[in-house]
C-alpha cells in the first residue's frame, strides 16, 4: 500500500501542465485585453466621427459664423466621464468656433467624406481627435472641424471587456486540469494488465514479460525489467550450478571421511587409526581446495561489478611476487619455480585479486601435474596492446587433442593420478574473460610439459 508521501504520477503531472496552462491564461487575458482596447476603440472612434460629421453639417448651414447653437456646444462637450472639445477652423481666417487649444491635424482628409484620426495631448491629458473637412464658400477656402475626447470610457470599457472574460478563462482552465487528472487517471489503468502479470507470476517464472496491449510509453520500463529478469535468470543459473557442482565435488571427499572413521572404529588399534587419520586429513584438504576453487569460480561468474575492481597495476610486478611467495613450497617439493621476464613496467587495468587467483591457479596446476623435481616458469612479456603472462611446465605435458577441452569444469586429462578437482583452469579462463583477455594452451619448451598462455588487452573493458 502506498504511502501518503509517495511521490503521485498524476499530480507530478498536474503540477507540469498547471505552469503552461496558467501561461496560457496569462497570455490569452494580455491579448483579450489587446482586443478589447482595439474594439473599444472602433466603438468611440465611430462616435467621435459622428460628431464631426454632425459639426461639419451645422458649419455648412452657417451656424458656425454665428457661433454654434448653445444646444449644440452643451451636446457636444459634456460628458460626465470624458472631456470632450472641439474646433470649426479656417484655413484662411483661423478658428471659428470651439477650443483654441485643440491643434490643427498635421494631415487633412482627401476629401469631403474622408476623416483622419490622431492621438494627441493637451496638458496631461491624452486624447483621441477626429477630424473631417469640406469646402468653404470662399474659393480657395477649406473649413476643418476637429472633435477630440479623453480616453476614460475606452480604458473603462477595455477592463469591463477583460475582467468579463478573465472568469471564463480561468474556469477552461480549470476544467482543463480537472480533465486531465480524470484522464490521467483513465489512462493509468492501461497498466493494470500489466501489474496483474507481476503480480499473478510464480517466483520461479523469471520469463520476460507479456507487452501486448502495454502503451508504448510504458515499453522502456518493460524492457527495463526484462533485462532486470535476464540478470536474475542468470543469478540462478549459476546459484543452481554452484550446488551442482558442491554436491559433486564433495560428495567423495565427505564418503572418504566417512569410510575412515568408519574403518578407525571398527579396527581401535593404534596403526589403524593413524593411517585412517592420514587419510582423513588429506581428504579434508582436498576437500577445503575444493571449496575453495567452488567459492573461487562462483566469484568470477557473478558478473557483478563490486567483483571486479577494477583499478591500474602493474602485471610484471604481480607476477614476480607471487612467484617469490611461492618458492618455498616449490623448494620443498624440489622444484625448481623460477620468473622471466621484467621487474615491472608492464601496466594494466584489472582486479589484482582476481589476476592473483588466476596465477595461483596457473602455478598450482604446474607443480600438481609437472615432473617430480622437475622446472616450472613464470613469465610476463609485453607488447604495444598487450600483456601475455605465461606458466610452463616441463613434465608430461597434455595430448594435442585434449588440450581444446583445458578449461572446462572438472574435466582432468584420462590417466591423471594426482588428486584434483578439475576447477583450475576453469577459474583461469572465467578471469582471463572479464578482463576481456583470452587464454591459449600448447606445449612447453622443446615439446615437453603444458604451457599456458594468458593475453590481457593493456586497456580492457572491466
Amino acid at each position: 500500500m502506498a504511502s501518503a508521501d509517495a511521490p503521485s504520477l498524476r499530480r507530478r503531472l498536474l503540477l507540469l501542465l498547471a505552469p503552461p496552462l496558467f501561461l496560457i491564461l496569462a497570455i490569452g487575458a494580455l491579448v483579450a485585453y489587446g482586443l478589447a482596447l482595439r474594439y473599444a476603440g472602433r466603438v468611440y472612434d465611430r462616435w467621435l466621427l459622428d460628431s464631426a460629421r454632425a459639426l461639419q453639417r451645422l458649419a455648412q448651414s452657417g451656424a458656425a459664423r454665428n457661433e454654434l447653437n448653445p444646444q449644440a456646444r452643451l451636446l457636444i462637450e459634456f460628458d460626465s466621464e470624458d472631456r470632450s472639445l472641439f474646433a470649426v477652423r479656417s484655413l484662411r481666417h483661423g478658428l471659428l468656433s470651439g477650443n483654441a487649444e485643440l491643434p490643427t491635424p498635421a494631415a487633412l482628409p482627401a476629401g469631403a467624406d474622408r476623416a483622419v484620426f490622431d492621438d494627441i495631448r493637451i496638458g496631461r491629458h491624452a486624447m483621441r481627435m477626429a477630424t473631417v473637412a469640406f469646402a468653404a464658400d470662399e474659393p480657395g477656402d477649406r473649413i476643418v472641424v476637429s472633435v477630440a475626447e479623453t480616453l476614460h470610457k475606452r480604458q473603462q470599457l477595455t477592463r469591463e471587456i477583460l475582467l468579463g472574460t478573465l472568469p471564463i478563462e480561468l474556469a477552461l482552465v480549470l476544467l482543463a486540469l480537472g480533465v486531465v487528472w480524470l484522464s490521467i487517471g483513465r489512462g493509468l489503468r492501461l497498466l493494470d494488465p500489466l501489474v496483474a502479470q507481476v503480480g499473478a507470476r510464480h517466483p520461479r517464472d523469471l520469463a520476460p514479460l507479456d507487452t501486448a496491449g502495454v502503451p508504448v510509453e510504458v515499453l522502456p520500463l518493460t524492457r527495463t525489467i526484462d533485462v532486470l529478469l535476464m540478470r536474475l535468470r542468470e543469478m540462478v543459473r549459476l546459484q543452481e550450478r554452484f550446488i551442482a557442482d558442491a554436491a559433486h565435488q564433495l560428495r567423495t571427499p565427505l564418503a572418504g571421511l566417512r569410510l575412515q572413521a568408519e574403518r578407525a572404529l571398527a579396527d581401535p588399534r593404534p596403526e589403524t587409526v593413524r593411517e585412517a587419520l592420514g587419510h582423513v586429513v588429506r581428504l579434508a584438504e582436498g576437500a577445503g581446495r575444493a571449496a575453495g576453487q567452488l567459492l573461487a569460480l562462483a566469484r568470477t561468474q557473478a558478473h557483478e561489478p563490486a567483483l571486479l575492481a577494477a583499478a591500474p597495476l602493474d602485471l610484471a610486478a604481480l607476477a614476480r611476487d607471487c612467484v617469490a611467495e611461492r618458492v618455498p613450497e616449490a623448494l620443498a617439493q624440489q622444484i625448481d619455480l623460477g620468473y622471466l621476464g621484467p621487474d615491472g613496467g608492464v601496466p594494466l587495468r584489472g582486479d589484482a585479486v582476481l589476476l592473483r587467483e588466476m596465477l595461483c591457479n596457473l602455478v598450482d596446476n604446474a607443480m600438481r601435474y609437472g615432473r617430480d623435481g622437475g622446472q616450472v616458469t613464470v613469465g610476463v612479456e609485453a607488447d604495444a596492446d598487450a600483456a601475455t603472462l605465461w606458466v610452463e611446465d616441463d613434465g608430461p605435458g597434455v595430448p594435442a587433442e585434449l588440450q581444446a577441452r583445458l578449461g572446462e569444469r572438472f574435466f582432468r586429462v584420462p590417466g591423471t593420478l594426482r588428486e584434483g578437482s578439475g576447477l583450475g583452469l576453469a577459474i583461469v579462463r572465467e578471469i582471463a574473460a572479464h578482463h576481456g583477455g583470452r587464454v591459449r594452451f600448447g606445449n612447453g619448451s622443446g615439446g615437453r610439459g603444458l604451457r599456458v598462455e594468458v593475453r590481457l588487452p593493456t586497456s580492457p573493458g572491466v
